[in-house]
Formats: structure tokens, C-alpha cells, sequence
């Protein structure tokens, strides 16, 4: 199954640095939303969610997604095991990811609701995945 996504094999123990990584936007999109920084909340938000979906790829699968399409990252993600509970956090991930384009590269500016959503689901997310992984 994980075949037919573009990926790079990453040694189990670097699972850490993408944690720590998630760990940081995580905190950062916090700050953000509380400062009212609505752009820069959903893009941590973002970029927390793709480094804690690596962190659990390389944890459990010794790889993690490397193509162009982001949204492939999921696929690799439910790879793991077949569980509701990747399911359900598969599907928060594609979620995640669909404001991805607009709030980094398109004209118009993020509103407070989108941020809201996206943070919500992204600490939702976060906190699954440190459910599932050992502190690096």
C-alpha cells in the first residue's frame, strides 16, 4: 500500500526531531490565535500537523511522505495499522491540509472561524500522536 506514495526512508530514532518540530508550531499557533494573528495560527497549525503526521510515519513506518501532494501524506499515515483511530485522525489531517494553499499562498487573508477550526483539529491531532509515541 505505501508503495505508491513518494517517500524517504528516515531512521525510527529522527521520529524526535519531527516531534519537537510539531511541538513548536503547536506552541506558535497558540500564541498566534491569542495575539489575534489569525495567518500565522493556521499556518502553525499547518505545518504541526505535517510534522507530527512525519513524526508517527517515521516512528511506525521508518519513512515518511516526500512528494509534491501533501494531501498523499494522509494515505501513508493510515498505513500505520488499519484502526478507526488513524482513520479518524487521517481524515482531521486531509482537513487540516485543505487550508494549506490558501493560507499560505492566496490573496485573501484568514478569518478567526477558519483558524479556530483548523487549531482545533490540529490540537486534536497533536495530542493523539503523543498519545501514540514516546516522548523524544
Amino acid at each position: 500500500m505505501t508503495s505508491k506514495f513518494k517517500t524517504r526512508d528516515v531512521g525510527k530514532a529522527h521520529y524526535a526531531n519531527f516531534l519537537k518540530k510539531a511541538e513548536e508550531c503547536f506552541h506558535a499557533a497558540r500564541n498566534s490565535f491569542a495575539a489575534q494573528e489569525w495567518n500565522a495560527a493556521a499556518i502553525n497549525a499547518i505545518h504541526c500537523a505535517i510534522a507530527a503526521c512525519d513524526a508517527m510515519c517515521v516512528y511506525f513506518l521508518g519513512k515518511r511522505h516526500s512528494g509534491e501532494d501533501h494531501n498523499d501524506a494522509a494515505g501513508l499515515f493510515k498505513a500505520i495499522r488499519h484502526d478507526e483511530e488513524i482513520n479518524t485522525n487521517a481524515n482531521r489531517i486531509l482537513r487540516i491540509l485543505r487550508m494549506k494553499s490558501m493560507a499560505e499562498y492566496e490573496e485573501r487573508l484568514v478569518y478567526k472561524s477558519e483558524a479556530e477550526k483548523v487549531l482545533k483539529d490540529c490540537e486534536r491531532f497533536w495530542e493523539f500522536v503523543q498519545e501514540q509515541l514516546p516522548k523524544g
